[in-house]
């Protein structure tokens, strides 16, 4: 029997989203080898004992960026045999021109009880610093603010969305439990937060329950999203520089295809963030379900509605029929006007219809399609998520 669920989502926000900044938790006060601090994912430091270069590692190519003098001391994040990894993107060979120490026992020891400590990496930390925390990134998208955004998970746990603007940290989206923020964490309670942060603070919608909370601090801006069908607790975490908002001050980016297509990789990359932290299998991507999605964003867009049924009266059902699609279970999202996936995956979860669509068993495909509609002040993002089970 075919089974087909339709949900509605309408929403227009207007708030703007920044960052912050997080007290780093520790084993110990900062440890230091020959007075020169030791970094969490150290694993050595190279002391030049004769100039030598140093290079940045550009898409596979190496380029000289600099050259080290005799008596530099660099720290060593990853020994790849013929080049010691420096952080940042940056290397340097390993030849008779450098001289490769590892700290003691004892510090590594100290550095290992720092690795299991809260994740704490913050706005304006180098991006090797999230690279010895995480690892590799699994992909890299453009975003709204002319910058990258890399997404680590492992298998979908302890999921993070990063951007850099000039190999700084310059926002962070995380749904990770062990990262903390000025003590706040993934399921923290509103009451928490208000006992660590005050009651300063905006929400982004006048409607009650409160769905997020914002609050403008120096330097950045740190905006907690809230799982009003989940006692109200933190659902996921995001912070903002404000040079990115300064530098970026109109709320709606202009229309790019490039965008629209991370976008959709964005909200694929959450929804399956979402379901692994809820304990159900991840979604497969669809590219003809995606087709199908995309079209009538574009529709929608295009001829100014916003409904699940389009001018011509055709259902979700009958658009994934038709674009040739088989399947035995179908399902739809959609939403438009918010600025980014962030705030348009974590209002669906707010809304009992799209948080069953999102974290249902009944599908195992998802094909998500985002158009950017012409606007007198940029363009407006339109959502569509189509689930299937084939």
């Amino acid at each position: 029997m075919k089974k087909f669920s339709i949900i509605i989502m309408l929403f227009i926000f207007l708030g703007v989203v920044p960052t912050i900044s997080y007290a780093t938790t520790d084993c110990s006060s900062k440890l230091y080898w020959d007075g020169v601090e030791l970094k969490l994912g150290q694993i050595g430091r190279v002391i030049v004992q004769k100039p030598t270069n140093i290079y940045k590692n550009n898409n596979g190519t190496l380029e000289v960026v600099r050259q080290a003098k005799r008596g530099d001391n660099y720290r060593i994040y990853a020994n790849k045999e013929t080049y010691f990894h420096l952080g940042g993107g940056l290397v340097i060979k390993n030849d008779t021109s450098i001289l490769y120490q590892t700290p003691s026992k004892e510090k590594l020891s100290k550095l290992l009880c720092a690795k299991s400590s809260p994740t704490t990496f913050t706005i304006g930390d180098d991006t090797s610093t999230v690279t010895v925390k995480l690892g590799a990134a699994k992909k890299s998208i453009s975003n709204e603010f002319h910058a990258s955004t890399s997404i680590y998970h492992k298998s979908y746990n302890n999921f993070y969305a990063i951007s850099y603007v000039n190999n700084k940290i310059a926002s962070i989206y995380t749904k990770d439990k062990d990262y903390q923020f000025n003590g706040i964490s993934i399921s923290s309670t509103v009451s928490q937060l208000e006992s660590k942060l005050g009651k300063d603070y905006e929400t982004t919608s006048n409607t009650y329950p409160i769905e997020v909370i914002t609050y403008d601090l120096p330097n950045y801006q740190a905006n907690f999203f809230i799982d009003v069908h989940n006692e109200n607790k933190i659902s996921a975490i995001l912070l903002l520089d404000h040079q990115l908002i300064e530098n970026n001050p109109n709320l709606y980016p202009k229309k790019s295809t490039a965008l629209e297509t991370s976008y959709e990789t964005l909200l694929f990359e959450l929804t399956n963030a979402e379901r692994k932290a809820k304990g159900v299998p991840v979604l497969q991507h669809a590219s003809n379900v995606s087709t199908v999605a995309r079209k009538h964003s574009a529709d929608m867009g295009t001829n100014d509605y916003f409904n699940h049924d389009n001018l011509k009266g055709e259902t979700p059902f009958d658009r994934l029929s038709n674009g040739g699609v088989l399947f035995r279970n179908a399902g739809e999202n959609i939403a438009m006007g918010y600025t980014n996936p962030y705030f348009a995956h974590e209002a669906l979860m707010n809304s009992l219809g799209h948080r069953t669509n999102i974290v249902s068993t009944n599908y195992t495909q998802i094909g998500v399609g985002v158009y950017f509609a012409k606007w007198t002040y940029g363009s407006i993002p339109y959502y569509t998520e189509n689930f299937i089970k084939p």
